[in-house]
């Protein structure tokens, strides 16, 4: 009766482990070719049936906009997005397996992104007219607005609608003060 090496079956192991990485790698490439196609053929812009909004820049580079409310359903607009995911990693950020998977993709997909630090919620308050947008970065979430020249940082992760009402209800001012100020030019 043939004795099995321990040794062989390592290297047995080994061998079957690197030939699935290929495996995958492979299929996972296949999938991205197959995605950027997908959107080429769409001209670089598709909406699935849930909302989502998924483009490719020029370099090819994707990304993602979904619209969670507008001004018609109250004092807050608010969307999720991310950019510049290259196709492999796109993929494996939304879990996809099959191109048909981006059809599914939804504000669960969307929010988890976010919550792990690869999307930025972007909220407009009516009385603002200016966007801030809110990112989670390690421990603390960085709040922004490129229109009121802002930045700020909260040392905990804003992650629900009413946190976002919380923050600019309490930084209202400041809000309010940068607002009145961007238009304004230093002259000295």
């Amino acid at each position: 009766m043939p004795v099995e090496s321990p040794k062989l079956s390592i290297c047995l192991s080994d061998h079957f482990s690197i030939r699935l990485y290929l495996v995958n790698y492979t299929t996972m490439d296949s999938l991205g070719e197959d995605l950027i196609r997908y959107l080429k053929d769409r001209n670089n812009r598709f909406k699935n049936s849930k909302g989502m909004e998924i483009g490719l820049t020029a370099s090819n580079q994707l990304w993602t906009y979904l619209s969670l409310s507008n001004h018609n359903h109250g004092p807050l607009t608010i969307s999720i997005s991310t950019e510049d995911d290259a196709a492999g990693e796109f993929i494996d950020l939304y879990k996809l397996a099959f191109i048909q998977d981006i059809n599914n993709l939804d504000y669960n997909n969307a929010w988890m992104r976010y919550l792990n630090g690869n999307a930025q919620i972007d909220v407009t308050p009516y009385e603002l007219e200016a966007t801030l947008s809110f990112r989670i970065c390690k421990r603390k979430t960085v709040i922004y607005s490129l229109d009121l020249h802002y930045y700020d940082e909260a040392y905990e992760h804003l992650t629900l609608p009413e946190d976002f009402d919380r923050y600019i209800a309490t930084h209202e001012n400041r809000l309010l003060f940068a607002g009145e100020n961007r238009y304004k030019m230093n002259r000295k």
